[in-house]
């Protein structure tokens, strides 16, 4: 016990030891160098400048205000003012306030008063005053009418940046003197200060122990408070690891478990706000389908019944005939996706090899030259290319076939639309095994998605085309989350939008 003990002294005197020399020299050295930085910073040049440039504002503030007043006299002068006055028509003085309100930029209102102080014409620039960004100055100027005392106030603004500027330079150069004056006591301050210091040192060196001990502690109570944190329901809470130890791996524990239930609160949301959606898409399609077809049977009764009108005006009805009926196959369209998004089912899981799947998607989509253009129902003015990158082997998920199937041809769907108008279309899916599951990538070389839509688009009836409903992507999220899986925008490596989903390995 007591050899320990001994050791223990040497170690903290060897720790001071260490620590006293270079603390020593620093001392010695930081007081030379705040008596020599004292030295050019206090010079009298210095001091003389900032005193005529607070002078330079001063003037500047004095000449803008007397402008302001000079120019207040001239208005209440105006000879088109006095004309206007003499003829007694309120309106005219009006119009004369608005023209020289309109010529005046730093005019913010012209007041006429009477004699109880009460407006008689007044013309403003349709704003008020910004305090935040403008300095106002109210100047009154008397008004010859006859024996009657009017008083023309006159409001100006100027950019509050002149005389905020005048107001810093003047903090600035009051603290300047104040240090000035403190300049000896200061150095003084910071000799004591910088021995105090020396002592310290002495007396950290020996708690080297306690504080190792206290960093741990730190540690701990930082995860105890993003607990709490968690508690309270604030699951965007993280601990940053540090270390390589035992905590650190706690750390990260933590944060991965945060990030789970996070990722469930908000697939739990999701789904809510979507069961509200269907609700509402059923509804919607209800109400608009029921008076599609009596609409579309007027107008094709009207078309029949006006068969002998005279050329121009039987175009004119044929054209009303088409325009209607296309627009009631629009909505007769929309009626089915409201219909098919209200009805979405649940998706019933079974073990399924993803890769497997993937290629027997390709040899789908392979079949017909024309099939993906049917399929994004666009016209490219070169064939789009589908390509498939899935690795061999097997890849066991639990997955709906079927809804998976869906959730893909609804992608490649968007692609083939995105990429339309490319030179070169290219659409890629691409599978790769991933942390904990497996990856599936569908990239395109279209326009892709902006940053700020990236998590809006999955919402129902956000869309990016001009056509669409919004509902395609806000399916395939809710197909993925019923398969614990997860969907994402990207930034694609061919210059469009890539869309990945995770799903978990079974």
């Amino acid at each position: 016990m007591l050899a320990r003990t001994g050791i223990k002294g040497r170690l903290a005197l060897a720790i001071v030891l260490t620590a006293l020399i270079p603390v020593g020299a620093a001392v010695v050295l930081a007081r030379s160098m705040v008596q020599q930085s004292s030295e050019r910073f206090f010079v009298p040049e210095i001091r003389q400048g900032l005193e005529r440039s607070l002078g330079a504002y001063q003037e500047l503030a004095r000449v803008t205000k007397e402008g302001m007043r000079d120019q207040a006299t001239l208005l209440a002068t105006e000879p088109a003012l006095l004309t206007a006055l003499q003829k007694d028509e309120p309106s005219n003085v009006t119009s004369v306030l608005s023209e020289a309100l309109r010529i005046r930029p730093n005019v913010a209102s012209l007041t006429l008063l009477d004699a109880d102080e009460q407006p008689l014409a007044v013309a403003d620039r349709g704003r008020p005053v910004d305090d935040a960004t403008e300095h106002e100055l109210t100047v009154q100027r008397p008004v010859r009418h006859g024996e009657t005392r009017l008083t023309l106030q006159v409001q100006f603004v100027t950019p509050r940046d002149r005389f905020n500027e005048f107001a810093q330079m003047g903090e600035f150069v009051e603290a300047y003197s104040k240090l000035e004056s403190r300049r000896e006591a200061d150095e003084r301050t910071y000799w004591l200060a910088f021995s105090a210091l020396l002592g310290v040192t002495i007396v950290a060196a020996i708690a080297v122990g306690i504080l190792l001990a206290r960093g741990v502690t730190r540690r701990i109570v930082r995860l105890a408070r993003a607990t709490a944190q968690v508690g309270t329901g604030d699951l965007s809470v993280r601990v940053v690891p540090r270390g390589a130890d035992e905590i650190t791996d706690l750390y990260l524990a933590f944060n991965r478990m945060v990030a789970e239930v996070d990722r469930s609160r908000r697939r739990i949301e999701y789904l809510s706000r979507l069961a509200s959606w269907q609700e509402m898409a059923r509804r919607l399609a209800h109400e608009i389908k029921n008076p599609l077809t009596p609409i579309q049977l007027a107008v094709q009764e009207v078309h029949q019944r006006l068969t002998d009108l005279p050329p121009a005006q039987k175009q004119l009805v044929d054209v009303t005939l088409e325009i209607v009926q296309t627009e009631v196959q629009t909505l007769r369209r929309l009626v089915t996706e409201f219909s098919e998004f209200a009805r979405l089912p649940e998706s019933k899981l079974h073990t399924a090899d993803m890769f497997t799947f993937l290629r027997e998607l390709q040899q789908e989509t392979a079949l017909s030259a024309s099939y993906l253009t049917e399929l994004g129902e666009v016209e490219p003015a070169v064939p789009v290319s589908l390509q498939f990158d899935v690795p061999s082997g097997g890849a066991a998920v639990a997955m709906d076939t079927q809804m998976m199937r869906r959730v893909l041809i609804n992608l490649i769907r968007n692609a083939v639309q995105a990429s339309a108008s490319a030179e070169a279309p290219l659409i890629r899916l691409s599978a790769r095994s991933a942390t904990g599951g497996y990856v599936i990538d569908v990239d395109d070389n279209g326009p892709g998605v902006e940053l700020d839509l990236r998590e809006q688009i999955f919402e129902p009836y956000v869309s990016t085309k001009d056509r669409g409903t919004g509902l395609g992507l806000a399916i395939v999220k809710k197909v993925v989350i019923d398969h614990g899986g997860q969907i994402e925008v990207l930034e694609g490596p061919l210059g469009g939008a890539r869309v990945r989903i995770w799903l978990p390995a079974l």
